[in-house]
């Protein structure tokens, strides 16, 4: 997998500097053509773009009383990584694809997860790509979510794993005055370090092993590019550790790393980095099943 990331790394090159999403952009909000009606809800379904239009063929849950209500209601992307790429034929292929990771797979495989989305009533969406997650597709698929569900806009929560990591930091970097919060885990491609100043006052939550060297120096440059907003451009400095351990950022009020023990939902920092002892890729199911993760992730407004 290792091998297939550098190679990766290659086809990706840099990104771009500059540009990005102003506020005054807001009204493009769900151009996309509507034209899907959702017709269940309380239940992970698959959905193909054939059938939707969508730029990726993607899984899909609608908590308990969307049908009949007219309330805007919060969502969570979620984008998968490398194993999951591909092209699904079917809904079935797609739906085993779509629920192997992130809030899909606890509402689809155990009660707690089902009953605590649908408490939330919080919508929950994993697209999936075919090779890649270009900034500008994503932009596009939450366009079509807008334009085709009820959406809070002022709630719409970005996670990814791997290269789905990779691929929510770059849609961060030009669209991320768009999210209410930003979740990425192991992420395997860095940035090349300018101010991720989309991401100003924007939550962010990265996790990763300490011993899975690639994740350890992506999500760093990405995390730098968060804190040179508030002045801060030395990068985070993580010694090996005994434990899992939470470093805080609290922003302009005090612009400097601190850590405490564990994984830390509580508090205002505008970044936090949890740190896993080990080498597992796998971060992010030990975080996902962590439900005060997902309460953090849902008190955050834009």
């Amino acid at each position: 997998m290792r091998t297939q990331w550098i190679a990766l790394t290659l086809v990706l090159g840099a990104i771009a500097c500059g540009g990005g999403f102003e506020e005054t952009d807001a009204q493009a909000w769900g151009e996309a053509k509507a034209g899907l009606t959702p017709t269940t809800e309380d239940q992970v379904v698959a959905r193909l773009p054939a059938s939707t239009g969508a730029v990726f063929a993607y899984g899909e849950y609608l908590p308990p009383g969307y049908l009949t209500s007219t309330t805007n209601y919060p969502v969570i992307v979620h984008l998968n990584g490398m194993g999951e790429f591909g092209t699904s034929t079917t809904e079935a292929d797609l739906l085993n694809v779509v629920t192997r990771h992130g809030a899909l797979r606890n509402i689809h495989f155990t009660s707690q997860g089902k009953a605590y989305f649908g408490q939330r009533q919080v919508m929950v969406f994993t697209p999936r790509a075919p090779t890649s997650w270009p900034a500008a597709d994503i932009e596009a698929f939450i366009n079509f979510l807008v334009a085709n569900y009820r959406v809070d806009t002022t709630r719409i929560y970005l996670t990814g794993i791997s290269a789905g990591g990779h691929g929510a930091w770059r849609y961060a970097y030009t669209y991320g005055s768009r999210l209410a919060a930003l979740a990425p885990m192991a992420t395997s491609i860095g940035a090349p370090g300018p101010t991720i100043t989309q991401l100003k006052n924007v939550p962010v939550w990265a996790v990763h092993s300490y011993g899975d060297s690639l994740s350890y120096t992506a999500d760093r440059s990405w995390l730098t590019g968060v804190t040179k907003n508030y002045g801060l451009s030395q990068s985070l400095q993580v010694p090996a550790p005994s434990q899992t351990v939470t470093y805080l950022f609290p922003g302009a009020s005090s612009p400097a790393w601190t850590s405490q023990p564990g994984v830390v939902a509580t508090g205002n920092a505008i970044a936090r980095f949890t740190v896993l002892p080990g080498t597992a890729h796998d971060c992010w199911t030990q975080q996902y099943d962590n439900y005060a993760f997902w309460d953090w992730l849902l008190a955050q407004h834009r």
